[in-house]
């Protein structure tokens, strides 16, 4: 039987016991409601919250950001590993994608497919709570109507996002071919595909909308939310909150070449760190603790947004831990005070594994007794990042302020600062930054696409992955 398109599906996620309380890492399991169920779910407030926490669990999942589109499908199609397990076997879907060869043969496809699916499928979610937001506004209480709309609203564009990046050219002409839907609409009826220019604007649409509505969120206005709505606005780094919605609009417009508007993005977020005291650098005691299981190996403090994968130790002990060849980084760490050197460690036999995504376990420290390690996070945009969008959309400029947001990084990386200022030698330095600090996280492929790189180490890079059979057969694409 034919795979039905995911983006058919009348389908809402709901969980199956009582919605979190305390922390984003209590994730619920969830399952599939009809439509009608869909009536009853969003009769309370709850029902919001379980919808969208079901959301993000949606995109935890290994075929998305738990795996595929972070470290895995996305981060081999960015030559981040030379060697491991996964690639070594020359008839594996990984060892086919760093060749980018035989994409859309059995052995990949299914995994290019599975990507497009899953993505569709959980906007279709998506798009159902933005439309009960209104349609019973009147059960969500307090400043939830706008958080819980503007964060869905957030979710759409970055879903779309990625879609946009994974399976549509990178021309923002008029003269552009359709690329990919931008789907609006939770009812089944087909959306038609629009070029690469109008998906940027339908993006930055709901994303300025989002940030409209999400001046209400706490991370934003400071408000004390201690104690309120059950912990229910706590942990705001576990959702799209503003300013890691303000992030992402500065890598979209980064992407689709509006450096002013990107830059204005950027610098807001930079702002609340200076001035809010939000997104801390990481503490150097935190990486080079002797506490090895301790060690804050994702720079937890600096993340705008993180996936909360409460089962990425599953996802990631083939590719990371429980292996006797683990993936290894294809750029070394050059500089030896660079704190990020910690994250590379010896483990069973096998030298300088990457670490960034090890799950360890509780530890026992003298004074505190058990402590848990920060764990369970996928970062999805950082701090760090917001430095490189501002020093790239001023090094043409003002290059010494763009060195002098680089050097910012290098400092809280134990790096001594830079000096030249020659363009060139700015962007050289930031695709240095992009190789180590966002390693793994699915952001690399997409520099050196966005940067027309013809080659990638030595393989002639494939930008545009081509949408499943069933979505040309069926939506009659193009």
């Amino acid at each position: 039987m034919k795979k039905k398109l995911y983006r058919f599906k009348w389908m809402f996620l709901m969980c199956l016991t009582s919605i979190v309380v305390t922390s984003c890492s209590d994730w619920l399991d969830v399952k599939p409601k009809t439509e009608e169920e869909a009536e009853s779910l969003f009769s309370t407030e709850e029902g919001f919250k379980s919808a969208l926490s079901g959301v993000y669990i949606a995109l935890c999942q290994p075929n998305l950001y738990g795996r595929e589109l972070t470290y895995g499908m996305v981060g081999v199609l960015g030559q981040e590993w030379k060697s491991g397990s996964s690639l070594d076997n020359s008839s594996s879907a990984y060892a086919k994608l760093i060749k980018y060869s035989d994409l859309d043969k059995s052995t990949v496809k299914p995994m290019i497919d599975a990507v497009w699916n899953d993505s569709y499928r959980t906007i279709a979610n998506v798009n159902t709570l933005i439309e009960y937001t209104d349609l019973k506004r009147d059960v969500l209480l307090g400043n939830n109507y706008e958080i819980i709309r503007g964060e869905a609203l957030a979710l759409r564009a970055f879903i779309h996002f990625d879609l946009l990046r994974l399976y549509a050219p990178y021309n923002f002409t008029e003269a552009a071919k359709v690329s990919i839907p931008y789907v609006k609409e939770p009812r089944p009826v087909v959306t038609p595909q629009s070029k690469p220019f109008k998906v940027i604007e339908y993006i930055l649409e709901d994303l300025n909308a989002a940030l409209e509505l999400l001046k209400k969120d706490p991370i934003y206005t400071g408000q004390d939310v201690t104690g309120l709505d059950n912990g229910y606005l706590a942990n705001r780094n576990f959702h799209l909150n503003y300013y890691a919605v303000c992030g992402l609009k500065a890598r979209v417009c980064l992407y689709a070449g509006k450096m002013d508007a990107a830059l204005v993005a950027a610098k807001e977020v930079i702002a609340s760190q200076n001035d809010k005291g939000l997104f801390a650098w990481v503490n150097p005691d935190d990486l080079t603790t002797t506490y090895n299981n301790l060690r804050d190996r994702t720079f937890s403090s600096e993340h705008l947004f993180a996936f909360n994968a409460t089962k990425l130790e599953e996802y990631i002990k083939s590719y990371f831990r429980e292996t006797t060849s683990p993936l290894k980084s294809r750029v070394a760490l050059t500089e030896v005070d660079d704190y990020r050197n910690y994250l590379y460690q010896d483990n069973g036999g096998a030298a300088k594994v990457f670490s960034k995504f090890w799950q360890l376990e509780s530890q026992y420290v003298p004074g505190q007794g058990l402590v848990r390690p920060k764990r369970d996070r996928v970062p999805a945009i950082r701090i760090s990042e917001m430095y490189y969008i501002a020093a790239e959309c001023l090094k043409m400029t003002n290059a010494t302020e763009a060195l002098a947001l680089l050097n910012k990084v290098r400092a809280h990386r134990g790096l001594v600062n830079l000096t030249n200022t020659d363009p060139i030698a700015v962007q050289k330095a930031i695709l240095d930054e992009y190789n180590q600090d966002l390693l793994g996280e699915g952001q690399i492929y997409f520099y050196h696409k966005r940067m027309g790189t013809k080659k990638i180490a030595k393989a002639n890079a494939v930008y545009v992955l081509a949408m499943p059979d069933d979505e040309i057969d069926l939506g009659q694409r193009d």
